[in-house]
């Protein structure tokens, strides 16, 4: 099992950050560079938000060369108030099997967004890759977030 964590700070507002990253047509590759959407299931609360049950498949390029695709189920949704941070968690199937979980909250400037995956490889190749040689692909894991980071931070301006 990889245990990933990445740390976004783009610098909008909470508030924007988490309808961004919440949108339930799962819209993401449109500012993040490599990622693909196969499908979406979009299931939205009463704040026009993700709610539990929208899902998506997504595929995401390595910058390896090789492609991974997973499936994402939002099973918990929290968005962020006075009382504390927003927080997501999804389950991932696919490629990638585990469990993702996302905080949005204050930072400085503007937002934090930590994102852990817990995740297993599916295919063959993959879990063999993981355990020959593991640190090429947590790079590559690294790689993938801080260009969704950098998209994020970019389409929000």
């Amino acid at each position: 099992m990889f245990v990933l964590r990445s740390v976004w700070r783009p610098t909008a507002p909470v508030e924007r950050v988490w309808s961004m990253l919440a949108d339930p047509r799962f819209t993401w590759p449109d500012w993040w560079p490599g990622l693909t959407t196969a499908a979406t299931g979009p299931a939205v609360g009463p704040d026009g938000l993700a709610a539990p049950g929208a899902w998506a498949v997504l595929q995401v390029r390595s910058p390896l060369g090789y492609a991974l695709r997973f499936r994402l189920e939002l099973t918990e949704s929290v968005p962020p108030s006075d009382a504390g941070p927003g927080r997501a968690r999804l389950d991932v199937s696919g490629d990638l099997a585990g469990r993702a979980d996302v905080t949005v909250g204050p930072g400085r400037p503007g937002t934090e967004v930590r994102l852990l995956w817990q995740v297993s490889p599916g295919p063959a190749w993959l879990r063999a890759a993981a355990r020959i040689a593991p640190a090429p692909l947590t790079w590559a894991h690294a790689r993938v977030m801080r260009r969704g980071e950098q998209g994020l931070s970019a389409h929000l301006g």
